[in-house]
């Protein structure tokens, strides 16, 4: 299923996917997958939430305070991450990248209007356009090249 996905993207949903079992929940939901993509210190997006006075460990404790997300069919991602992979592949392709890299499955997980990640960010007051400006920037790439999911 992540053939296309470079190591240290499927490191990053291997954590979430721990997370979503340690707190008990059915399913792995957005809120998982962000704290996975910050845990790795050697992501921007650890560093940009450092910026912002965000810890990994805020995302895991926050998510655990929200209503669980039931099971789901077929595999243990819910329908919002699911989403994500999709979109994550696509900003790996207009991007130019052969692989999917952390920074292109944040971009993707930034653009979901819904789920336990946006729930989380509106919590923090942390704007989703402006992180994903900001990754676009860690990538040396200008701020407006963000892909058009709509």
């Amino acid at each position: 299923m992540f053939d296309e996905f470079a190591e240290k993207t499927v490191v990053a949903i291997k954590k979430a996917e721990e997370l979503a079992q340690q707190l008990g929940d059915e399913s792995v939901a957005t809120g998982h997958i962000i704290y996975g993509l910050t845990v790795d210190r050697s992501v921007c997006l650890h560093h940009i939430f450092q910026d912002l006075n965000v810890d990994p460990d805020m995302f895991s404790g926050y998510v655990n305070s929200l209503p669980r997300e039931p099971g789901v069919p077929n595999g243990p991602f819910n329908r919002h991450v699911r989403t994500v992979f999709e979109r994550a592949k696509d900003a790996a392709q207009q991007l130019g990248s052969k692989k999917v890299d952390p920074e292109h499955m944040a971009l993707a997980l930034l653009s979901v209007k819904a789920g336990s990640c946006y729930e989380t960010l509106k919590e923090f007051a942390i704007d989703p356009e402006y992180v994903q400006s900001l990754i676009l920037q860690a990538m040396g790439l200008d701020p407006e090249m963000i892909p058009e999911w709509f």
